[in-house]
């Protein structure tokens, strides 16, 4: 079963949606700064290599480069300041990587709204599908899924967004796009 993009979207946005207070902490001298951001690294580590995204090796390179000061022979810096300047010079480096797994998988998520927002008004204006409010919404997605891969026109659609994302989250986009007044 395929991993849901969506969610993949959700959880990256959400770790960049953090970033500004990890640059805050620097800026502040905060002493709970590189802790954090390791952290950070970790988690958005985590997140990539679930979905197999290999820019995860990256960002092991970011957090390894700040490991490493911990073990470096400098007689006239404390390992602290040297960590310290690690982590900041490679925090732009370590959002960017994270921005850039974000972009083409927002692309293709908002690709898709679009193309079910363009089906469900289709779907609606035929009147083919009246919704029951004694029905669960999950009984009219199911019934707006089924009409759109049984008529020769929505078809193309529903090829097109199940080959671009899983079936999860064509069920999810649908349950955000619906207007339940067309129906």
């Amino acid at each position: 079963m395929k991993k849901s993009t969506v969610h993949l979207v959700n959880a990256l946005k959400a770790k960049l949606l953090e970033f500004p207070k990890l640059v805050n902490k620097l800026e502040n001298k905060d002493l709970d700064f590189i802790h954090q951001f390791t952290l950070w690294l970790r988690n958005c580590e985590e997140l990539l290599a679930t979905y197999q995204i290999s820019n995860v090796s990256e960002l092991s390179g970011i957090r390894s480069k700040i490991i490493a000061t911990r073990y470096a022979d400098s007689p006239s810096s404390s390992s602290k300041k040297l960590q310290l300047k690690a982590a900041a010079d490679t925090l732009f480096d370590a959002q960017q990587i994270v921005l850039n797994v974000l972009t083409p998988y927002e692309a293709k998520i908002e690709e898709s709204k679009e193309l079910i927002r363009q089906l469900l008004v289709i779907v609606g204006q035929t009147k083919a599908i009246q919704f029951d409010k004694k029905q669960p919404l999950d009984y009219l997605i199911h019934e707006v899924w089924k009409f759109i891969l049984s008529n020769d026109q929505l078809k193309a659609g529903a090829v097109k967004l199940r080959t671009t994302i899983p079936m999860t989250d064509i069920t999810l986009l649908i349950a955000e796009e619906i207007d339940l007044e067309d129906f």
